[in-house]
């Protein structure tokens, strides 16, 4: 995956729905992809997954730990999903799709106001009551 997003450095904070999880990210967030696949309806709970991709060194755990489910995705590969096991907040998932990479929950991240959601993914899976917005780049599976 080509990450086009800026890599400055611009600390942020987030945390989970009951704050057992805290992450830490020093690269900036700009790009948010949404995720319509069947997988991730169902860890999210809706239509779409709203996600931004950071290298592995770009955020990290800075208190508590995760849970992980293994999952496989739509794409076929394997998928860790992070969670809090205490709200069960998704946190953040690792893919052998993309090494080095980890899709963390935009919605963890408290400066997430301004950012766009830059293209979405396996939007042939979405709901009938899903709102895409189809004037960004939308791929009917992943955009690789």
């Amino acid at each position: 995956m080509k990450l086009l997003r800026s890599r400055l450095k611009m600390t942020t904070k987030g945390k989970c729905l009951c704050g057992a999880i805290e992450v830490t990210s020093d690269e900036k967030p700009d790009q948010i992809i949404a995720c319509y696949c069947e997988s991730c309806q169902k860890a999210c709970g809706g239509g779409a997954s709203f996600n931004i991709i950071k290298t592995d060194e770009g955020a990290r755990l800075s208190k508590g730990e995760t849970k992980i489910y293994n999952d496989t995705a739509d794409s076929g590969n394997s998928l860790e999903r992070h969670f809090c096991g205490m709200c069960g907040s998704p946190i953040f998932s690792v893919t052998t799709a993309y090494p080095g990479l980890k899709i963390w929950k935009a919605g963890l991240f408290s400066d997430i106001d301004g950012l766009e959601v830059i293209t979405n993914i396996w939007c042939d899976s979405a709901p009938s009551w899903s709102t895409i917005n189809h004037s960004i780049p939308s791929h009917g599976k992943s955009r690789q």
